[in-house]
């Protein structure tokens, strides 16, 4: 696809077919499955769904129902909130992701896989990952203490028409384009310093997991401001204008999730592509894919073995074989119970060792033949199933 020529509705049809690919749910599925978790609480309107703010607590309450296991979901918009800065509401739309009911760190890296293939088909591959850790409230806390001392401290230098506005709400440094408080934003604290220990640990093994995508990424001091308040935020870069996409986004926004789905226990990461919508109507931004039967369901376990599968995906996409998988799926059994109900011919299987040894368990579904494949054995496998 060319990125020369403003297309919403072919982007549209890719990013659904890409997130459907990699274990993500249309909204609808979801909303549908989780009728049950709203009881005596308000549930969102369908049409309510369609935003990052109802999109997520729909997801949270579907995970209070999911015995454990994440809920993946994606959406689209023509109405986002919020929107990047300098943008336009009549202009723009958003399709989003939703991995909710994961706390580990590999939710960002499969958020930024998925985020990474839907432009490399696009035609854009992005150049680069910008990453920040503003870590949890009490970090949070801390260095908003500190921002607002350095906003006092230099409160002749903020420009008189946003002076009132920023020494109100420091964040508000970050957030206001304008080219005068670029020193001063330089000069302002930054937010890594007064990270948590669980925090920094965490960060650090998001950013060892970040090896993965072989993209270059770089920690950018100045992706806070966020009102949702992300403990990890990213954006995604590229080389040359798009006529489609404007910005790239997300984090890791659990504080934000318990509040919006009143559950302490709710944790998840979220993704947003803000594009623009000219010639695209209403009807286009009800995502939806034509499903194909899967061949295949590949099954992981632990933490490597969801890195290394990335692997393996790149093969079955590139294959083009039609291939059933739940990423976030924290238990095996679940996973091929899964395999069983859709009756796919042949289950992938990566645990720990295979990970290690880079290889996948190949299990005929009808005989029950199992071979060891290493990952470099697999694009001659997948030429068998056409």
């Amino acid at each position: 696809m060319s990125p020369t020529r403003t297309s919403p509705v072919s982007f549209l049809k890719l990013s659904s077919d890409v997130a459907s690919f990699y274990g993500f749910r249309p909204m609808r599925e979801v909303e549908r499955a989780s009728a049950g978790a709203w009881k005596n609480r308000e549930r969102p309107r369908a049409r309510a769904t369609h935003t990052f703010d109802a999109a997520a607590a729909m997801c949270a309450a579907s995970a209070s129902v999911s015995q454990g296991e994440p809920v993946l979901a994606y959406y689209a918009t023509p109405s986002p909130s919020p929107l990047p800065l300098g943008s336009i509401v009549q202009e723009v739309g958003e399709f989003g992701l939703q991995a909710v009911g994961t706390s580990e760190s590999v939710g960002e890296i499969i958020l930024l896989k998925t985020l990474s293939t839907i432009f490399a088909e696009w035609g854009t591959p992005p150049t680069r990952v910008r990453v920040n850790a503003l870590g949890d409230r009490e970090s949070q806390q801390r260095f908003a203490r500190e921002l607002s001392i350095h906003v006092r401290k230099h409160a002749n230098r903020l420009l008189a028409e946003h002076r009132a506005a920023i020494m109100e709400n420091p964040m508000l440094l970050y957030r206001i384009e304008a080219p005068e408080h670029q020193e001063l934003r330089a000069e302002a604290p930054h937010s890594l310093t007064y990270l948590s220990e669980k925090s920094r640990a965490y960060f650090r093994s998001m950013l060892e997991h970040l090896e993965v995508l072989d993209i270059p990424w770089e920690i950018d001091d100045s992706l806070v401001g966020d009102p949702r308040a992300p403990h990890v935020a990213f954006a995604l870069d590229f080389a040359e204008g798009d006529t489609t996409i404007i910005a790239a986004m997300g984090g890791r926004f659990d504080d934000y999730l318990r509040e919006r789905a009143q559950r302490k226990d709710s944790t998840g990461v979220g993704a947003s592509i803000f594009f623009r919508k000219k010639g695209a109507s209403a009807k286009n931004f009800a995502t939806s894919v034509v499903k194909q039967k899967p061949k295949i369901y590949f099954a992981q376990l632990g933490i490597k073995a969801k890195l290394q599968g990335l692997k393996v995906v790149d093969h079955l996409r590139k294959a083009r074989v039609p291939v059933m998988q739940t990423f976030e799926a924290a238990h095996l059994s679940s996973q091929l119970t899964t395999a069983r109900a859709l009756d796919v011919q042949y289950l992938f299987i990566m645990g720990q060792r295979e990970a290690i040894d880079s290889t996948v368990l190949v299990r005929s579904m009808d005989n029950g033949v199992q071979v060891t494949l290493s990952i470099h054995e697999i694009p001659r496998f997948l030429r068998t199933l056409r």
